[in-house]
């Protein structure tokens, strides 16, 4: 039953209801009135408008009520892994989407991939903080972008990363070459996975 009831169906359920039912009402409500026009008072004319009206409203009402407009997130639980805390996950996703916001889901699960990365490596910091605020490492720090608002959506990619997904590769490093100052040192990087406008590199 309640998978009858899912999302999708819902919202199946919700359009045939609309398409199906109610606005054929309205239209023939429409249609009608002027066969009647010529015995048609004034109160049944208001009559017909308000019942036009309430038939509207209620179908505005049932497509919120079956249907589910909210952001479509991918899935991946909402915790943080105990290694982690509430302020890491903040951290890096606006990390995530002031490096990757245009960038595909995957993409920004591997952002955040990299940093995770950096703490497992010896040569960079253990945290996630230190990490991320290593001086001219990312350039949303740089130019302040950093301090943005994340989306729910590099939120859910964080937590993705956290859990241990990593579209990356093991990288430590990724950059977009179209946009990149040192091009010449990421050319001596050993490129593991290319996903959107970033290169991903060890």
């Amino acid at each position: 039953m309640m998978k009858f009831f899912s999302r999708g169906n819902r919202q199946k359920i919700a359009s045939i209801v609309l398409i199906n039912l109610i606005l054929p009402m309205i239209f023939l409500l429409v249609l009608a009135t002027p066969v009647y026009a010529e015995d048609l008072s004034k109160e049944d004319a208001y009559k017909g408008l308000a019942i036009a009206v309430g038939i509207i409203l209620l179908a505005k009402l049932m497509k919120n009520l079956f249907t589910d407009n909210s952001p479509n997130v991918p899935s991946g639980g909402g915790d943080v892994p105990t290694d982690y805390s509430e302020a890491d996950l903040g951290l890096l996703a606006r990390l995530i989407f002031s490096e990757a916001r245009g960038e595909s889901y995957q993409g920004q699960i591997a952002v955040a991939a990299v940093v995770l990365n950096r703490i497992q490596s010896d040569k960079f910091p253990n945290t996630v903080s230190k990490v991320i605020y290593q001086p001219n490492q990312f350039s949303s720090v740089n130019d302040g972008q950093i301090n943005l608002i994340p989306n729910a959506t590099a939120y859910q990619a964080a937590r993705d990363a956290l859990s241990g997904k990593d579209p990356s590769k093991g990288a430590l490093f990724f950059y977009n070459p179209k946009t990149a100052k040192n091009m010449d040192w990421f050319r001596t990087l050993k490129t593991t996975i290319i996903i959107g406008n970033h290169v991903f590199a060890i």
